[in-house]
């Protein structure tokens, strides 16, 4: 086996190999803190893309023919999506939320065969349509891809956090359970307006904030945020209908 300069550098200098990468670890977490709740302690966010850092020095491979900022940063993110985990930093009333609008749009999406319209959606609800934005709102920070239900099955506790904080992974079973929901959104996002194709290309992609979209499209931020929302909701509908059939 090829000897791993990383390696044997950090031996002599692990703390210079560190410090020489710590920008990575900074980038990584301005840019998902961007996308947390405010309670989110980012200084632990920092420590656990340190330990990534660290561990991609010692386990680093040349061999395998990737750079090493690029392996750096897939395993800072990686222990931070753990730590996140581990801090269980979705409120339960935004899970709540978030179920709600699921549940309702599935509902009236498979009833009318078409996308429910706000009113609709208030009406299912039970809540004066002025209420169900405000909830939309509450619902914000639900993520695109539930990390709850992505096992292989109900009674598999394997799921897509666990798949990307551990890039080393040789569970087949687990790698398909990545490519299959990587299919599943690909496809549900074909089926999106171009408006919503694009807000999310924005926002996941090239990494902008509401303000920054809102002003792009020429719309305010809020609306962006809250058609944002609602994409979020048919997406994940439209990958657990698929996902059931």
């Amino acid at each position: 086996m090829r000897p791993n300069p990383y390696a044997q550098q950090a031996k002599k200098s692990r703390e210079d190999l560190v410090l020489e990468h710590a920008y990575l670890i900074k980038r990584i977490v301005k840019r998902m803190a961007m996308r947390l709740p405010k309670g989110v302690d980012e200084d632990e966010l920092y420590q656990a893309g340190a330990l990534g850092l660290m561990d991609a020095v010692d386990k680093f491979d040349p061999s395998k023919d990737v750079k090493f900022t690029t392996y750096a940063e897939f395993r800072i993110k990686g222990s931070i999506l753990d730590e996140l985990r581990a801090m269980d930093w979705i409120p339960r009333s935004v899970r709540n939320a978030g179920n709600q609008l699921e549940a309702a749009y599935t509902k009236l999406s498979n009833q009318f065969s078409r996308e429910p319209t706000d009113a609709e959606m208030a009406k299912e609800m039970e809540m004066p349509l002025k209420e169900y934005h405000e909830y939309i709102a509450k619902a914000r920070p639900i993520p695109l891809v539930s990390i709850e239900d992505l096992g292989h099955d109900e009674d598999e506790s394997t799921n897509l956090l666990d798949v990307l904080a551990d890039p080393d992974t040789d569970d087949p079973l687990a790698v398909l359970s990545m490519q299959n929901m990587q299919e599943s959104l690909a496809q549900a996002i074909t089926q999106l307006t171009e408006q919503e194709q694009m807000i999310l290309s924005l926002y996941y992609m090239e990494e902008m904030n509401l303000k920054e979209i809102g002003e792009i499209l020429g719309v305010s931020e809020s609306r962006i945020s809250q058609i944002r929302t609602k994409t979020i909701v048919k997406l994940r509908a439209m990958m657990k209908n698929k996902k059931e059939t």
